[in-house]
C-alpha cells in the first residue's frame, strides 16, 4: 500500500490593489482551514494524531478550522468542505504517475487524494480521486498554495522499497502531481517528505517572504536545489531539492515546489478579498491612429521597468485620443528586456497574482500581443509581470482604438477568416516586403469586407524574414513608423491579432523595420470589420475569464491531437450570453510536441485555410483574437502539425459582441 502523506493547500487571495513596498502581515479575519485525513489502514491513527498537531498550529491563526477525518473522509464530504478554503491539509495515500504499476496515465485516480470509498466503513476502506476530480470539481479561493508532505510520488520520489526514479521521471512526477491543484486555483504546490506541515502553516501567517524563499528556508533543505519550467502548468516554475547528490546523479526526491512566480506570504495575508469584476456595458467602437501610451524604457506611463509580482497602473483615458468616457481599448502589448521568462497580465484592475495571462514569453525575446481590454472605472489599466522574484521587464502599449457606452461609434460584423495578403504567392502584395518601404494593400471589397468599413479585426503573420525586426500595420503608409504591431527574431514564424483602422480608401499599409536590404514575407487574415451604421454588433468588455484549458479539462478534456478539429462551448459560460455572435480573447498554446499553428474559428475544420497562432516546439505562446462564434455559440480549435503530435490549448475571453 502506498505511503500516506500530508498536504496543505493554502489559498492566497488575489489582491485588488498594488502591493506596497512593505505591508504588515495581517491574516484574513477568519481564514477557512480544512484538515483531511484519508484511509491509510493501520497508519491512520498516527495521521489523525499528526493532523491534530497541525490543527493546534492552525488554531493560532483562525477560528474556522474544519476537520474531515477517516473513516468519514469521502470525496463528497471533502469536496464540499474544501470549496473556497484558505488552507487545506491532506494526509492520506499518494498515487502518482509515472509509476511502476502502469505505463498509462489514469487521471481519474492518480495525482490527487486517497479517501474513504464509503463513510463509516473503517480506515482500510480506500479509493483514489485523481487530478481529474480536483481540476474539474474543486474551486479553491484565488492563488492557492498546496503543500504535500511525506507523500509518495508528489515530490518526485518512489514508494519505499521501489527503484529510485531517474531525474526525468522525478521531474514528471512532481509536475504531474501539482497540475490538478493548480488547475483548481493553487498558486503553489509544495511537496515535502521530511518536515511537519506546521512549519509552513506558521511561516505563511507570520513571515514576509516569497513562497519560493519560504520553501528554500525549510529546515530540512538539502541545498541541492534545481529548477525548470513547468510543463503541465504554463507560467509556473518547478523546483526540486533531492536529499542525495553523487557527482551529477540525484537521489531521494523528497522536497519540491511548483509555483507561479512572485507569490508572497504578504499576498496570503491579503485574505479572501476578491478581484474586482467588470460589469459589461453595451459599447461601440472608435478606431484611432496607433498611439503609444506606455513605454517603461522611457518613463512613459510608468516610471521604470516592471518588478515581478508588483502591478503598475497607468492612465489611458485622456491620452492618445482616448476620451474620458471610454470603457475599453484595443491595442498592442509588447514586452522587452525581460530578465526572466514569464508572462504579462493586462487588465482593468491591479493584481499581484493574476488568474489569466495576456502575453507569454521566454527570456531575451521581444514579443507582442494584440489586446482588447476593459478599462478600470478611473480610465486606467494595470500590468503585472509574473516571473521569479526580483526579475524585471519593460512593457509597451500602443492603443489602436476605444469603445464608448453609446451608439456614437461603429458596430462590428464578424466574418469567417479570409486571407487577404500572402506575399509568398503574390496575394494582396506582389512579393516579399523590403525593409523600410511601406506596402499598401486593398481590404474593402475583399474577403467579405464591404465598401464603407472603417476598421477591421484580423491576424498578421510574418515568415521567411531575413533579419529580426518588427512589422507595423496601419491606415497610412509610413516608412518609419513610431509604433510596432508584431516583433520577431530571425527564423520564427510569428503572428499577432490586430484591430486596426482602415485608410479612407479602404486600404492598410505594412512596414517591415529591420536592417537595410532585408526582406520578409507577410500574411494577413481578416476576421471582421466595423461600420458606422447600427446594423452590426455592439461590444461588452468583461473581466478576463478562462473558458478553455485542455490541461485542466476545462472546455475540452486532454491535449489536442494534430489536425483534429475540436469544438468547445462559449455562450452560457463565464458571463458570455446566449445571443453573443463573436468574442474577443487570448489564445495560448503550451506543451506542444511539435511546432505548427493553431486555428480558431466558428466552423470545425481539420485543414484550415488560415492560421491564428504560429509557434515552434517548446515555447508557450499567446495571441489575441476577435472571432465569430459558430452554431450553438461554440468555437472550434485545430492544432496543425505532423500527425501524432499533441498540444495543450488555453482560451481566455475578454468580451463579447451581441446584435
Amino acid at each position: 500500500m502506498r505511503r500516506a502523506i500530508a498536504a496543505i493547500v493554502v489559498l492566497l487571495a488575489l489582491s485588488g490593489i498594488a502591493v506596497p513596498a512593505a505591508r504588515a502581515s495581517v491574516a484574513p479575519a477568519s481564514p477557512k482551514i480544512v484538515l483531511v485525513v484519508g484511509a491509510t489502514g493501520t497508519t491512520t491513527p498516527s495521521y489523525r494524531s499528526d493532523m491534530d498537531v497541525v490543527a493546534a498550529t492552525a488554531a493560532k491563526y483562525s477560528t474556522n478550522v474544519v476537520k474531515v477525518y477517516s473513516p468519514n473522509a469521502t470525496w463528497a464530504t471533502v469536496k464540499a468542505a474544501i470549496q473556497g478554503a484558505n488552507v487545506v491539509v491532506y494526509m492520506g495515500h499518494g498515487n502518482g504517475f509515472p509509476s511502476p504499476y502502469s505505463t498509462t496515465l489514469h487521471p481519474d485516480r492518480v495525482d490527487g487524494f486517497g479517501l474513504n470509498a464509503t463513510a463509516g466503513k473503517g480506515d482500510s476502506n480506500n479509493t483514489y480521486y485523481g487530478e481529474q476530480y480536483i481540476a474539474s470539481q474543486v474551486k479553491l479561493a484565488p492563488n492557492a498554495v498546496v503543500i504535500l508532505s511525506h507523500l509518495c510520488y508528489a515530490s518526485g520520489n518512489s514508494e519505499p522499497g521501489k527503484t529510485e526514479p531517474s531525474l526525468a521521471v522525478a521531474k514528471q512526477r512532481l509536475d504531474n502531481f501539482a497540475a490538478g491543484f493548480t488547475a483548481a486555483g493553487a498558486a503553489a504546490v509544495i511537496a515535502d517528505g521530511h518536515n511537519n506541515p506546521s512549519y509552513y502553516m506558521d511561516a505563511l501567517f507570520s513571515t514576509h517572504k516569497s513562497i519560493e524563499q519560504l520553501w528554500r528556508d525549510d529546515p530540512w533543505s538539502a541545498n541541492h536545489i534545481f529548477s525548470f519550467d513547468s510543463v503541465r502548468t504554463a507560467g509556473y516554475t518547478a523546483f526540486a531539492d533531492p536529499s542525495g547528490l553523487t557527482g551529477t546523479t540525484y537521489t531521494s526526491f523528497y522536497r519540491s515546489l511548483v509555483v507561479r512566480p512572485g507569490v508572497t506570504t504578504d499576498d496570503f495575508a491579503a485574505g479572501t478579498v476578491p478581484p474586482p469584476v467588470v460589469t459589461p456595458v453595451r459599447s461601440t467602437y472608435h478606431a484611432v491612429t496607433p498611439a503609444r501610451l506606455l513605454d517603461t524604457r522611457k518613463g512613459l506611463g510608468l516610471p521604470s521597468a516592471l518588478l515581478s509580482g508588483v502591478p503598475g497602473t497607468f492612465q489611458v483615458t485622456g491620452k492618445g485620443g482616448v476620451p474620458a468616457d471610454a470603457t475599453a481599448v484595443t491595442g498592442n502589448l509588447t514586452v522587452t528586456g525581460q530578465t526572466a521568462s514569464g508572462y504579462l497580465f493586462l487588465g482593468p484592475f491591479a493584481t499581484t497574482m493574476p488568474t489569466s495571462s495576456t502575453l507569454n514569453f521566454p527570456m531575451g525575446d521581444t514579443r507582442a500581443n494584440g489586446v482588447t481590454v476593459a478599462l478600470g472605472d478611473d480610465g486606467t489599466l494595470s500590468v503585472t509581470y509574473v516571473a521569479a522574484g526580483g526579475k524585471t521587464a519593460h512593457a509597451i502599449l500602443d492603443v489602436t482604438g476605444y469603445f464608448t457606452a453609446d451608439t456614437g461609434g461603429t458596430t462590428y460584423h464578424a466574418v469567417d477568416p479570409a486571407r487577404l495578403v500572402d506575399t509568398r504567392s503574390g496575394l494582396g502584395l506582389p512579393g516579399a516586403l523590403p525593409s523600410g518601404t511601406a506596402g499598401t494593400f486593398q481590404v474593402t471589397g475583399e474577403g467579405g469586407v464591404p465598401d464603407g468599413a472603417i476598421a477591421v479585426t484580423g491576424n498578421v503573420t510574418v515568415t521567411g524574414q531575413t533579419a529580426g525586426g518588427y512589422l507595423f500595420l496601419g491606415p497610412k503608409a509610413d516608412d518609419s513608423p513610431g509604433s510596432s504591431t508584431l516583433n520577431f527574431p530571425l527564423g520564427d514564424n510569428r503572428a499577432n491579432g490586430v484591430t486596426v483602422a482602415l485608410g479612407s480608401d479602404g486600404k492598410l499599409s505594412a512596414t517591415y523595420v529591420a536592417t537595410d536590404g532585408m526582406t520578409t514575407q507577410v500574411i494577413f487574415d481578416v476576421t471582421g470589420y466595423f461600420t458606422t451604421d447600427a446594423k452590426g454588433a455592439s461590444y461588452y468588455a468583461m473581466s478576463p475569464t478562462r473558458l478553455l484549458d485542455t490541461r485542466a479539462r476545462n472546455g475540452l478534456t486532454g491535449a489536442s491531437k494534430a489536425n483534429v478539429a475540436r469544438t468547445f462551448q462559449v455562450t452560457g459560460r463565464g458571463g458570455v450570453p446566449a445571443n453573443a455572435t463573436a468574442v474577443t480573447g487570448n489564445l495560448t498554446v503550451t506543451g506542444q510536441t511539435a511546432g505548427g499553428y493553431l486555428f480558431v474559428g466558428p466552423v470545425a475544420t481539420g485543414s484550415p485555410g488560415s492560421s491564428t497562432l504560429n509557434f515552434p516546439m517548446g515555447d508557450t505562446r499567446a495571441n489575441g483574437v476577435t472571432v465569430a462564434l459558430g452554431a450553438g455559440g461554440k468555437l472550434s480549435v485545430t492544432y496543425v502539425a505532423p500527425s501524432g503530435k499533441t498540444a495543450n490549448v488555453i482560451f481566455d475571453v475578454t468580451g463579447y459582441f451581441t446584435p
